[in-house]
């Protein structure tokens, strides 16, 4: 991936927001520091897809908090004593009786060392290495200890399992919560374009698309808005503009195709594209958006209209042979259309009140609306 912050967002009162000030983010980082105050070393586990910059972000921030961070990358590397002895510029007497007790010797109490790149490839080797690291830190007392920061990329989740005194596992998983993406798209439409009156539909619609992945939901903020709801071709042109991105994203957590999002098991919208959404998932998350969106809107509009309608409909009047309605208020929107046909209603209002209906009931029978009916000047004005 490029190396360079690109998460770097503008709400309201809040100036130069970072995916570190998020929520979700900002919990986990706290869950790492805390861990590293209390002298124990932590494995944080990542997808291979996860946020641009991560641990670079996460050591500026140990660094900005005053630690003493050492930082290096551990690419490819499948000998982690003699790598990390070399890496910290030790140099033993002699390699013969060299062990993880020799290195830890040699470092500064609340040190921390900071691996990053290690990978389902190398990861059966560090994982050794940080249970002997556990092991020799118990001896040490917990605002004394040197701690190891690994970052573990791309591991399956049941390959991960660790526990030690002296060690502690955080795993990226369920930390973006739907708020946090809302947030960040929110963000980044204010700071590039003028808030619509639909902002609140489009910035959702969005969040639903690209959940846990900020890649894509920079992408879907900068495409023309009446684009987002031709879902399957937006997806697809999503997924062609990200193949910078050097790993293809499968259905797994470790390849970041699965995740929770607020405790719900999520496939990502690539994931489902490539398996043409036989259960046409993608379109039911933008429903789901509008129903929540505009099923509101919809009966303000209709409440909106009634005093308009009450020129044309007196009452009390019947409708059809066994129903009186006494009042306009009574009448839901199929039923309020219905009787601005039966009566004389000027045209223009009819059809607004025919339309506003229409939507209803394409909502109602979990048929999302078109770009041309979620974006029209009736539903907002």
């Amino acid at each position: 991936m490029v190396d360079e912050p690109i998460f770097e967002i503008l709400v309201p009162g809040i100036v130069g927001m970072k995916w570190l000030d998020l929520p979700g983010p900002a919990r986990f980082v706290n869950r790492i520091t805390a861990h590293l105050r209390e002298g124990q070393s932590t494995v944080v586990a990542t997808p291979l897809l996860t946020l641009q910059n991560f641990e670079k972000v996460i050591a500026e921030k140990l660094e900005q908090d005053l630690w003493r961070v050492h930082r290096s990358n551990a690419e490819s590397v499948l000998a982690p004593l003699q790598w990390l002895t070399e890496e910290l510029y030790i140099e033993p007497k002699s390699w013969v009786n060299w062990s993880v007790e020799s290195l830890f010797e040699c470092l500064s109490p609340k040190q921390v060392i900071v691996v990053q790149g290690v990978t389902e490839k190398t990861w059966g080797t560090w994982r050794l290495f940080v249970k002997d690291f556990d092991l020799v830190s118990r001896r040490c007392p917990a605002d004394e200890r040197p701690v190891l920061l690994i970052f573990v990329r791309g591991v399956p989740i049941r390959h991960l399992q660790l526990n030690g005194v002296a060690l502690s596992l955080e795993i990226w998983s369920n930390i973006l919560s739907e708020l946090d993406t809302l947030t960040y798209v929110d963000g980044l439409i204010r700071q590039s374009q003028k808030v619509s009156q639909y902002h609140k539909l489009v910035v959702r619609q969005i969040a639903a698309l690209a959940l846990w992945d900020l890649d894509f939901a920079k992408f879907l903020a900068e495409q023309p808005i009446s684009d987002l709801f031709d879902v399957r071709v937006i997806v697809r042109r999503g997924q062609e503009a990200l193949q910078m991105r050097d790993f293809a994203i499968t259905g797994e957590w470790e390849n970041g195709g699965a995740d929770k999002v607020d405790e719900n098991e999520l496939i990502h919208s690539f994931v489902l594209i490539d398996s043409q959404d036989p259960t046409d998932e993608l379109n039911r998350r933008v429903w789901a958006v509008q129903a929540a969106e505009l099923l509101p809107l919809i009966e303000i509009r209709r409440r909106a209209s009634l005093n308009a309608l009450r020129r044309y409909i007196p009452c009390p009047f019947w409708l059809g042979s066994d129903r009186k309605v006494t009042s306009l208020e009574e009448l839901e929107i199929g039923t309020l259309a219905f009787a601005a046909n039966t009566h004389k209603v000027p045209k223009e209002l009819r059809d607004k009140v025919q339309w506003l209906a229409n939507s209803r009931n394409s909502l109602a029978h979990l048929k999302a609306l078109s770009a041309t009916s979620a974006l029209d000047r009736r539903l907002y004005e």
